[in-house]
């Protein structure tokens, strides 16, 4: 793997680089998943995640063996034995990996995995929309303003 073409990117998230860590690719232009990762990097007190931002002017997708339409498709984690995992399994694994698995442990049980994994393949499709429905506005004198 080509580490230093992603050097910036790894500093820019607060994780030294390691081949031991766990490598999330996520798209920082997704209020939802910017807010997300936010957290993720507070629970790590361990350093055990590093994060990539897609959406970074010098990601490098070339450095990767998934194209970038894949990754912005659906969450992408590189686990620390070179295999990766996708979607909502990623998820769960990122979670477990920060002391906080039982937060979704539910997600991952037999009757419900199915709904869950739909519900976020529907959310990864649409995160853009979604998020920026969600997304805080500070609004005065009659104009708003996104809010970070």
């Amino acid at each position: 793997m080509r580490f230093a073409a992603l050097t910036g990117i790894l500093r820019q998230s607060g994780t030294p680089e390691s081949d031991r860590q766990t490598l999330v690719f996520y798209d920082d232009a997704c209020p939802a998943c910017r807010a997300e990762m936010k957290i993720i990097r507070r629970w790590d007190r361990a350093g055990r995640i590093g994060l990539i931002d897609i959406a970074a002017p010098e990601y490098d997708e070339h450095a990767w063996p998934v194209s970038l339409t894949h990754m912005n498709a659906l969450l992408h984690v590189r686990l620390p034995d070179a295999t990766w995992q996708t979607g909502m399994a990623a998820t769960r694994h990122l979670y477990r990996a920060v002391g906080r698995g039982w937060m979704l442990a539910p997600t991952d049980w037999p009757l419900l995995k199915r709904l869950f994994d739909y519900v976020y393949a529907w959310f990864a499709r649409h995160r853009l929309p979604v998020s920026k429905f969600f997304r805080s506005r500070r609004c005065t004198d009659g104009a708003c303003r996104d809010t970070r």
